[in-house]
């Protein structure tokens, strides 16, 4: 439903001559209609008016009485303008009450006072399952569809996974959050994340788009790519509701409260895994591992893996899969297999990987490559190396040891000499 509804002004007159200024209907409200002071002091004037205009006042005696500009109280009486809770006592008086442990939600406002435009949805001021958020899903009508078949549960979860990672999450001073995304120009497959972001937002009737590029700071090689939405209370339902943070919480300190997600949709569940490994997802080459580094989540992510029958611990401050493990990660898969990152890539290496058995020498070929390779190069780099030109995954010791054995070769005949 569109917001700022007309209703006939004997209806509204009706209701505040039985309820005078109380404000109980701001209840049925997101945040009690998050008025700012003004606002509170503003409606029992709006109620005075309306209640000496029927007594048969004349608008200089109303504004006499009130202390109200005369002007304003011409276009109140008459039902031309209202103040912003009076706009919110329209859409009441036309809705009724929401069920009980939900309220109306208005996806997009006016600035300054924040007259609902609509569309109007209701939605629950807690998460008990997933039913819950798929009645929000269902009134929420997209600007864009999925594409790739990708359904809606999938999309919303890619979303909530990218809020929970990359994506800020916004607000000026009591304004309503907006999500801002930043990616690194470094890899070309930041625009896939950014784009395919945008489609989630645009799904549940969120505006998003890429805007200026962002310049390099001085302490990075790169520049970035950068995407915003709209600033709107749905923005805010996800964040306190969906994620269960409070206000004053951030995710990269607070740890998200979801408990329903473990019963959530396959697709929804497959949708936030990727969404958080394209944020905060990485793959080791020379651990072996597959790193999500999701800072304060580490139980609520464990749970989801979980889901999938994938188990995973702690390790410094990410959550890390071995590779036994990871192969079981392949069936989700962990990084979208649409967007084919970097992070895909080697996702993909690693699970497909062939492995010297336990106890077996590695192949002398595989040996000379890494001594001659060695020089100048990093474990892990020369780890990735020997992946991409034999097709095997070797554990960091095992690299490292020929490495050094390599430097030990050179290192004797210098000896030797002096």
């Amino acid at each position: 439903m569109e917001g700022n509804v007309d209703v006939p002004a004997g209806k509204i007159i009706d209701y505040v001559v039985e309820h005078g200024d109380d404000l109980s209907f701001t209840k049925a409200f997101w945040k009690e209609c998050e008025p700012h002071p003004y606002e509170l002091r503003r409606y029992p004037l709006y109620v005075d008016c309306l209640l000496s205009n029927a007594e048969g006042n004349s608008i200089a005696e109303i504004a006499r009485m009130t202390g109200v500009g005369w002007q304003s109280v011409r276009a109140w009486t008459k039902f031309k303008q209202k103040p912003k809770l009076a706009h919110f006592l329209s859409l009441f008086l036309k809705l009724g009450e929401p069920k009980t442990g939900w309220v109306w939600l208005s996806v997009n406002n006016t600035s300054g006072h924040a007259i609902p435009l609509g569309p109007i949805v209701e939605v629950p001021t807690s998460v008990t399952s997933w039913n819950d958020i798929a009645r929000v899903l269902a009134q929420l009508k997209p600007f864009e569809l999925g594409a790739n078949g990708l359904s809606r549960e999938y999309l919303f979860g890619f979303l909530v996974g990218m809020i929970i990672g990359d994506t800020a999450k916004s607000r000026a001073k009591n304004w309503h959050r907006h999500l801002g995304l930043g990616l690194s120009k470094r890899y070309e497959t930041s625009l896939k994340i950014g784009d395919l972001t945008c489609i989630c937002a645009r799904n549940i009737g969120l505006r998003m788009h890429r805007t200026a590029d962002l310049e390099k700071p001085r302490h990075k090689p790169h520049g970035f790519y950068y995407w915003v939405s709209q600033a709107s209370p749905l923005v805010d339902w996800i964040f306190n509701v969906v994620l269960g943070l409070e206000d004053d919480e951030r995710t990269t300190y607070d740890p998200v409260r979801m408990n329903w997600v473990v019963e959530s949709p396959l697709e929804f569940r497959r949708g936030l895994v990727q969404g958080i490994a394209e944020s905060d997802g990485s793959v080791s080459i020379a651990s072996q591992t597959v790193e999500f580094w999701i800072g304060p989540n580490w139980d609520f992510f464990k749970k989801v893996l979980l889901t999938f029958g994938v188990r995973s611990f702690q390790n410094r401050e990410a959550l890390s899969v071995t590779r036994s493990e990871a192969t079981k990660l392949g069936a989700i898969p962990a990084f979208s297999p649409i967007l084919r990152t970097t992070r895909y890539s080697r996702f993909e290496k690693l699970v497909n990987a062939k492995h010297v058995g336990h106890g077996k020498r590695i192949p002398e070929h595989i040996r000379q490559f890494i001594m001659q390779n060695s020089r100048g190069v990093s474990v892990p780099k020369l780890s990735e190396k020997v992946l991409d030109e034999f097709g095997v995954v070797l554990g960091f010791e095992a690299v490292q040891r020929w490495a050094r054995k390599a430097e030990k070769e050179v290192l004797q005949p210098t000896i030797a000499k002096n």
